[in-house]
């Protein structure tokens, strides 16, 4: 979703997709949303100039942008099987759609994986789990373990996590360039299917 994004990380300095789309007055209103399938026929579906009100089920939760690079907000915590994984100090998270998994710390990856039963670590920089939205498969053929949708790298900056399909799956985000930059999570109707 890098062309979504704000021109400020575009290298060659020209505006973005949906910035050029504000500028030549293509849009109702400067607010995109996405809703990415989940084991439905129907294919994502992209809104541009609002959103669509049917794809999101209860209340709409506006968050700040807090860099105009990524479409990103500052997140302090995230909760894992119910219980609250605390961050040591406010991180960047980036709401993107350019890839399926969430890519985190390695410190982060293992305050979360710690709250799921049985979780391990593969050779992958993976761990294993089982969650609806986080499984992606099999590791092979009859293997009982499972690749999560959280991934990890050595070099992942601290600072840095990018929430990805695996999360957008169950929220409906809403990018919102007025009120100075904002992105809004609903609840998705995917939960409901």
């Amino acid at each position: 979703m890098d062309r979504m994004a704000f021109s400020t990380i575009d290298s060659s300095g020209q505006p973005a997709f949906f910035e050029n789309l504000i500028h030549a007055n293509r849009v109702a209103a400067p607010i995109f949303s996405l809703r990415l399938a989940r084991h439905q026929t129907t294919g994502p579906t992209l809104c541009l100039g609002g959103y669509n009100y049917p794809k999101a089920v209860g209340f709409v939760t506006w968050v700040p942008v807090t860099s105009m690079t990524y479409l990103a907000v500052s997140m302090a915590a995230t909760q894992v099987n119910g219980h609250l994984v605390t961050m040591s100090k406010s991180i960047t998270a980036a709401i993107d759609s350019g890839t399926t998994p969430i890519y985190v710390s390695q410190d982060i990856a293992s305050a979360i994986y710690r709250q799921i039963p049985n979780a391990q670590r593969a050779d992958q920089n993976l761990f294993a789990s089982n969650p609806v939205d986080f499984n992606l498969g099999k590791t092979g053929f009859g293997s009982p373990t499972c690749v999560s949708g959280v991934g990890m790298g050595d070099s992942f900056p601290d600072e840095l996590t990018i929430v990805e399909d695996e999360f957008l799956k169950s929220w409906y985000p809403i990018y919102d360039y007025s009120h100075g930059a904002r992105v809004g999570l609903a609840p998705s109707v995917n939960n409901y299917a």
